[in-house]
């Protein structure tokens, strides 16, 4: 007892030490700084899906996680606010599974569920404000909440709501946010599916953005295969259903050169790799200044990313952007 009450002496005085007070002032303004305090005054409302406008084009993009939609089509999405032209955005997961991030955040070494959750929300927030960069109103951006590194799972032993995944990281089996297009719902495959029918069947995209299917993130695959199916069941359910565009886009490659280095200073043009070339036709889109000054302002919105990995976000900031127009 005595060897307890000394330590606390020892540390009080210690505490009262300038240098210590000191530290501890600096340390808290750091945490206070990762908080972001302008996120603090974000609000995000339940998901509600925009209708259709009867003419003209009507864009969608889907993410796997926030920050997806910038790195591949953010210069796009301004080009086309620009033309009034409606975009929606619509994030698969909330981007919980962030173990860099969340240790960096919450400045804690441990991992636990509760702060994957609250990493998962403020990435929601920080897509919100990148896409208002681009001009997209929150109302377009809406978020499925389903689990980040597990859509793949969805796919085969997750298939049903009765067997639904668990998230190794939230340890939630059911969507956690409030805001999310039918909170509560379980993690299964048939429940994401159908939710992304029901978006794009009232929706009604002429063009819509999604993951490449060799994306070297298991996520994005699993993203592509869902929207294709989702587009593959509305075609055959209806016989006027008008088959939108189909544009796949590049994140993440195998062999982690993608896309070229290119600093922001020095804006290059993005040119795909040659292993990607045998699926399909690659189509270039030219970039304003604007549009390219607006994708680096959106993609520096995504803070708790940019700290842990800027420089290769920062490598999709080029003079064009790529999709994919599959041939096979």
């Amino acid at each position: 007892m005595k060897r307890w009450k000394d330590a606390a002496i020892r540390l009080f005085r210690f505490a009262r030490r300038p240098r210590a007070l000191a530290a501890a002032v600096a340390l808290s303004c750091v945490y206070i700084f990762l908080q972001s305090p302008p996120l603090w005054f974000v609000r995000l409302l339940p998901a509600e899906l925009p209708g259709a406008q009867t003419e003209g084009n009507r864009v969608l993009v889907i993410s796997p996680h926030p920050d997806d939609d910038i790195l591949g089509v953010g210069s796009s999405i301004a080009t086309f606010r620009e033309q009034g032209i409606p975009v929606l955005v619509v994030f698969l997961t909330s981007g919980d599974a962030n173990v860099a991030g969340q240790r960096l955040v919450t400045m804690n070494p441990f991992l636990f569920s509760s702060e994957f959750r609250a990493i998962g929300s403020r990435r929601q927030k920080e897509a919100v404000v990148a896409l208002g960069r681009l001009g997209v109103a929150p109302a377009y951006a809406v978020f499925l909440n389903y689990p980040d590194r597990g859509l793949e799972a969805l796919l085969d032993a997750h298939w049903s709501a009765q067997t639904p995944f668990r998230s190794p990281y939230t340890a939630r089996s059911a969507k956690y946010s409030s805001i999310a297009l039918n909170p509560g719902s379980p993690y299964c495959g048939e429940g994401l599916l159908g939710e992304l029918e029901e978006i794009i069947s009232g929706f009604r995209p002429t063009i819509v953005y999604l993951p490449h299917p060799l994306d070297a993130h298991a996520d994005h695959r699993a993203g592509y295969k869902f929207v294709r199916r989702a587009v593959a069941a509305l075609a055959e359910a209806d016989s006027d259903f008008e088959h939108p565009s189909l544009r796949c886009y590049l994140v993440h490659s195998y062999a982690g050169q993608w896309p070229t280095p290119s600093l922001v200073r020095d804006v290059l043009a993005m040119e795909p790799l040659d292993g990607f070339l045998a699926l399909g036709t690659w189509n270039s889109t030219p970039l304003s200044a604007n549009s390219i000054e607006a994708k680096y302002r959106a993609l520096r919105a995504h803070a708790s990313q940019w700290w842990t990995c800027g420089v290769f976000m920062s490598r999709f900031v080029c003079s064009n952007e790529l999709y994919m127009v599959e041939t096979t």
